[in-house]
C-alpha cells in the first residue's frame, strides 16, 4: 500500500459531504484539521489487508475510491465475508475501535482502492478541541448496523433474486459494468453462495456479450 502524499481536493469534499450529512460541525478551524492529521493511502499491490482479526481496530478509513469488506475465518466455509463499505463511507469495526476490544474480523481493501486514514488517538484529540464531535462520531458509528440488516434482507431472497438485487444495491460490482476489484469469490462468499452456483447464476444473467 502506497502512500499518498498528495491527496486531490475532492476526496477531501467528499469526506466533508458525508460527515455534513450526519452532523455539520460549524467551527471554521474543524475541516482545517481533518485535513492536517488524515494519511493518504492507495492499494497499489493488490488487496490490502488493513486490520488482522484478535486485535484492537484504533484506526478507521474513509474510501474515496474502491471498497473495503470485512470478513472472518470459519473453519469449514473459509473467508466468510459479511460487511461492505463503498466509496463515500467510512469503514470501522464499531465495537472494536468504540471499545477498544479485539476485532473479531478482518478488514481488507480492494485492489486500487485510495483511503482516507484517521487514527483512534487523533479522533479522541478532536472530540478535545471540537467537543461537539462526540455526536458526529456516534452518528457514523450508529449507523453501521444497517449493513448487518441489509445482508439479512439479501439472505431471506432466492439466490437468483438475492443476486440480482445485490447488483442493483451495488452496481460498482455489477458483471456488466464492474469498476471495483473485488473477486467474484468474496462477492459470493457475501451472498453465501457457494462459488460454482454463482458462477452458473451470473453465465445465465449477465451472458457475456460476443464481440462485435
Amino acid at each position: 500500500m502506497k502512500r499518498k502524499h498528495q491527496i486531490n481536493e475532492n476526496s477531501y469534499q467528499m469526506l466533508f459531504n458525508f460527515l455534513n450529512s450526519f452532523l455539520k460541525i460549524e467551527d471554521k478551524d474543524f475541516e482545517p484539521y481533518l485535513i492536517s492529521v488524515l494519511k493518504g493511502y492507495w492499494c497499489n499491490e493488490g488487496e490490502e489487508t488493513l486490520h488482522k482479526e484478535g486485535h484492537i481496530c484504533k484506526k478507521g478509513w474513509f474510501i474515496t475510491k474502491g471498497m473495503i469488506y470485512l470478513y472472518f475465518i470459519d473453519k469449514h466455509k473459509g473467508d466468510v465475508v459479511f460487511m461492505l463499505f463503498r466509496a463515500g463511507e467510512i469503514a470501522v469495526v464499531p465495537h472494536s475501535f468504540m471499545n477498544a476490544a479485539p476485532a473479531n474480523c478482518y478488514i481488507m481493501a480492494c485492489a486500487d482502492s485510495e483511503l482516507l486514514e484517521m487514527s483512534k488517538t487523533e479522533i479522541d484529540m478532536m472530540h478535545e478541541r471540537f467537543p461537539k464531535s462526540f455526536g458526529l462520531e456516534n452518528a457514523v458509528i450508529s449507523r453501521i448496523p444497517e449493513k448487518y440488516r441489509e445482508r439479512d434482507s439479501l439472505l431471506c431472497l432466492e439466490p437468483e433474486v438475492r443476486m440480482q438485487t445485490f447488483f442493483c444495491l451495488y452496481s460498482e460490482l455489477h458483471p456488466n459494468n464492474k469498476t471495483v476489484k473485488m473477486p467474484d469469490k468474496n462477492i459470493a462468499s457475501y451472498l453465501h453462495i457457494d462459488q460454482a452456483r454463482f458462477c452458473r447464476l451470473k453465465n445465465k444473467l449477465y451472458p457475456k456479450k460476443s464481440p462485435e
